[in-house]
């Protein structure tokens, strides 16, 4: 490395979290709804299912046919119609389905097996055409299935568990035609109407089975659609979400089901969202929902992604269950197609890496999307994931849902990086590796560093844009911070840097000096985070009703922006909190002050200078949903809008871009200097350095350097890098990477956080 003649660059750049969204890089996936107002009706229309060159659906429309009134609604019985789809793709107007399906009582929701040859469909019960009552007086549903002859359908049979004293309904049928999942409130459940399923065996439908208190609640869950890749997606009213009905999905889990997840918005709304359907292949489907606005009560919407699939915008937009999913990579020759043995592979989750700070315990203090806001969490640092292909090129291992960064790398092969998203167990995923380095012309190398506390800013996504052609380039560095990427000779670059989906810093380079052959050209790119225009939610204060009293747990939150402003002396903030709607808005406007002064007054009992604090009470002013005076809503609405939140005033100020030329002076020519108990060096010239902790205050890098030599390191030494403030625990130092590296992975089995610094000036 020292005979390699080195540009040497320091780039500081400015973390913008600001209040307006920004777009993420990567390719995003848009979700477009349309109410499909040709079958919308002022009544009902819900629980579409694919048929044919459209949808079946349910409506209170009786499009001429004769319907008794339901007297609960006090609208006419519904009825199953059919609506095709235009040229355009919209739905046309609707027309019953099958007039030998149809009574004068409710019909419907029904389901198709999939050659469409099969209906099944919950009507009322009824003996001789007339209705049959339970022995509370009430005409209850049963689920009937029919085939079907030409063009018209046989008489329906009811299905052998129906039973007269409850209501059976929402029939929902598996690809392959062996599990029939529907809705009841038959004894044996956890309360309400329950999801059950009912298995085929030798062409009979044996007792069904509820879904149990994973699935089911005391309320009602309703309305389930199996997909084809068994997703279960159903309605309910009886888990946490944003209100009335809302949409939910689970994944089978072994013999049981993954918790279940809420869809979110825009599916789900204050109102009623019920009976999601989506084709094969997750790109369009149909869903009803009476909190869209429209003409009036439920209605047909049709929704419609690009870019991407829906299991692609749930992870997007962490709808995804919290579980382990496998994943198989393999490496090929991509000249030959063989595989490619003992490859290093290198997996990183680049949604979860974006890292403002470090708290007092070494946990990385991170900003994750939560539900639409900006939360901050502390997080242990997150290596990645590596490992070796074996003989067949093959590397297996498991990975929480994500956005994964994956690099593939081996001696006579160009290093390989794709992105990828992982949200469903059985991935499998191909590399192919060119060979040799005779395609790159300007070999680069860039270190990625958060300047609050120095450590590596992995999961980071570069943009790079090359003046000349417009071309883009996206790269995501590893878990070291670390980028190695191939650049064009004589071409300016942008360069957009990206964590969360959100902007982190811009800036240029210039590689008309670079294209000297078989070099690595080195940078090091440091970030200043928290300018002014953050806003960051703190999840962890809570309030209870008509209270200013900080409760114990919001300590977890506030010990973690403590942390944050002793290491940024310049940052200024504000603790702004809000209350309900309940109570006058004078007095929640005081009481909102006596709450934000309350987070205040901990703060500077943790040490901060009251001066960089603004305590502002904004009442019931900012609401978050709809609950404002006079409209009814439970006990978790209310609590949402009850909050604090931090919003950074003056933040940090970056510096310019710096030329420096020439290396550092040899730590043996170097003086050393001297800061109460710590001895401080100037870092040696060494190409890489192995740093185990970065601190603003030498008594804390003192105290790490004590732990570091009794873990059995004592060459260890407290040194600053150049344009640093922070006092390093350098472990050792070297010449190559590969040494620094094995020396990374010795703290790693000892249990001591470490990365690879590269030493340029």
């Amino acid at each position: 490395m020292n005979a390699l003649k080195y540009m040497l660059w320091m780039l500081a750049l400015a973390l913008a979290f600001t209040a307006a969204a920004q777009q993420p890089v990567d390719v995003k996936v848009n979700l477009s709804i349309q109410n499909e107002t040709a079958v919308n009706t002022e009544g009902l229309e819900f629980s579409p299912t694919f048929y044919e060159d459209g949808i079946v659906f349910i409506s209170t429309n009786t499009v001429g046919l004769k319907k008794e009134t339901d007297k609960s609604l006090s609208l006419p019985a519904t009825s199953i119609l059919r609506s095709r789809r235009t040229s355009e793709g919209q739905l046309g107007a609707p027309e019953p389905f099958a007039k030998e399906l149809t009574s004068v009582f409710n019909e419907g929701p029904v389901c198709f097996d999939r050659t469409a040859e099969t209906v099944y469909f919950s009507t009322n019960n009824t003996t001789n055409g007339k209705p049959k009552l339970s022995k509370d007086r009430e005409q209850k549903m049963r689920i009937f299935v029919a085939n079907r002859s030409g063009d018209t359908w046989g008489e329906p049979t009811s299905l052998p568990f129906n039973n007269g004293e409850f209501d059976d309904m929402h029939p929902a049928i598996s690809i392959d035609g062996d599990k029939l999942f529907f809705a009841s409130n038959r004894p044996g459940g956890q309360g309400g109407m329950d999801l059950w399923v009912s298995y085929s065996n030798g062409g009979q439908w044996g007792e069904p089975v509820n879904l149990g208190p994973g699935i089911n609640t005391s309320a009602n869950e309703v309305f389930p659609f199996i997909h084809a890749d068994n997703t279960l997606y159903f309605a309910s009213n009886g888990l946490s979400g944003e209100g009335g009905l809302d949409l939910y999905y689970v994944i089978p889990e072994g013999n049981t089901w993954t918790k279940p997840v809420n869809m979110g918005p825009p599916f789900n709304t204050a109102g009623d969202d019920l009976g999601l359907i989506v084709d094969l292949n997750k790109i369009n489907g149909y869903y009803s929902s009476n909190g869209s606005g429209g003409k009036g009560a439920d209605e047909v919407l049709s929704f419609h992604t690009e870019n991407g699939n829906l299991d692609d915008y749930l992870l997007q937009n962490n709808r995804v269950p919290d579980r382990d999913l496998d994943v198989l990579i393999t490496a090929v020759d991509k000249s030959t197609g063989a595989p490619v043995a003992d490859a290093k592979v290198h997996m990183i989750n680049y949604d979860i890496n974006n890292v403002i700070g470090r708290d007092e315990e070494g946990n990385m203090i991170t900003i994750q999307r939560v539900e639409g806001q900006d939360v901050m969490q502390a997080m242990p640092p997150d290596n990645g994931v590596d490992g070796t292909t074996d003989k067949k090129g093959r590397f297996n291992t498991m990975v929480k849902p994500g956005n994964y960064a994956i690099s593939v790398a081996k001696d006579g092969y160009q290093t390989k990086q794709i992105r990828v998203p992982i949200s469903k167990p059985g991935n499998e995923i191909e590399v192919q590796l060119d060979r040799g380095d005779s395609g790159c012309k300007v070999r680069w190398s860039a270190s990625v560093f958060n300047t609050m506390t120095n450590a590596p800013m992995s999961g980071t996504m570069l943009v790079l844009t090359n003046a000349k052609t417009g071309q883009k380039d996206t790269i995501i560095t590893d878990a070291n911070g670390v980028v190695e990427y191939c650049l064009e000779p004589d071409s300016k670059y942008k360069i957009d840097m990206y964590q969360g989906g959100r902007i982190v810093g811009t800036t240029e380079i210039d590689t008309s000096d670079w294209d000297l052959p078989n070099q690595i050209m080195m940078q090091n790119i440091s970030v200043a985070p928290m300018l002014a225009g953050s806003v960051i939610d703190l999840p962890n204060i809570y309030y209870n009703f008509n209270d200013a009293t900080l409760r114990p747990d919001a300590r977890k939150d506030l010990k973690l922006i403590a942390a944050l402003l002793k290491q940024q002396s310049a940052v200024t903030v504000e603790l702004a909190s809000h209350t309900d709607s309940r109570g006058g808005s004078s007095y929640n406007e005081q009481l909102s002050q006596k709450r934000a002064e309350g987070v205040v007054d901990y703060l500077v009992s943790q040490g901060i200078d009251r001066k960089r604090l603004k305590a502002v009470g904004y009442g019931e002013s900012e609401l978050r949903n709809r609950c404002t005076d006079g409209v009814s809503c439970t006990e978790d609405e209310h609590a949402r809008n009850r909050r604090t939140e931090m919003r950074v005033l003056t933040g940090m100020q970056g510096a310019a871009m710096v030329y420096v030329d020439g290396k550092l002076p040899d730590a043996s020519q170097a003086g050393t200097t001297s800061t109460g108990p710590v001895t401080v060096r100037p870092a040696s010239g060494s190409d890489y350095h192995v740093v185990a902790g970065s601190f603003l205050m030498p008594d804390r890098a003192q105290s790490q350097l004590n732990a570091i030599h009794q873990a059995g390191f004592p060459k260890a030494e407290v040194v600053q890098f150049p344009n640093s403030q922070f006092y390093s625990i350098s472990v050792g130092s070297f010449e190559s990477r590969k040494e620094a590296d094995a020396l990374k992975k010795q703290l790693q089995g000892a249990k001591i956080d470490a990365f690879v610094r590269a030493n340029v000036q």
